[in-house]
């Protein structure tokens, strides 16, 4: 999907903005302009990876790949060498994909995007009720959350 189609150009430009300068204090790079790619595969990629204790290592690799370096995550060849580079065995996880063993998985992920309203990324959950959505810097982050802990009984 094309992100032009979703969201109005301002948004995109000033969301992308954001993220170039917070990333840069990180040494993250946010090359990816037109988010066209299908990420599906590097979803149900990553749950193999959690199954194998490489969850964090995949996630890295995969935000690295679609944002610093804009590959497309449904291209198989591009999943099989992220999983190579952290030790997994790219095979195995593309059979594990194409046996739709995590389909449920990402079906509940997805379900409780739709229940919580979830229509953006980063969004956080809090205590089941609370819900802290978009880019934001550290400051408007942590205020967010200070108003939700005020809030709690």
């Amino acid at each position: 999907m094309d992100l032009y189609d979703v969201y109005p150009k301002e948004y995109i430009h000033r969301s992308l903005d954001m993220l170039s300068k917070m990333g840069k204090e990180f040494g993250i790079g946010y090359n990816n302009k037109n988010g066209k790619f299908n990420t599906r595969l590097a979803h149900l990629g990553g749950f193999y990876a959690l199954e194998n204790g490489k969850y964090d290592e995949y996630a890295r690799a995969v935000f690295k790949a679609y944002f610093e370096d804009g590959l497309n995550l449904y291209n198989r060849e591009v999943l099989s060498e992220i999983a190579e580079n952290i030790g997994l065995n790219p095979a195995k996880m593309l059979d594990a994909i194409d046996s739709k063993k995590y389909d449920e998985n990402l079906k509940e992920a997805r379900n409780l995007a739709i229940e919580y309203g979830i229509q953006s990324v980063p969004t956080f959950i809090i205590n089941n009720k609370y819900k802290i959505s978009g880019i934001r810097d550290y400051e408007d982050f942590k205020k967010a959350i200070v108003d939700i802990f005020n809030r709690l009984d």
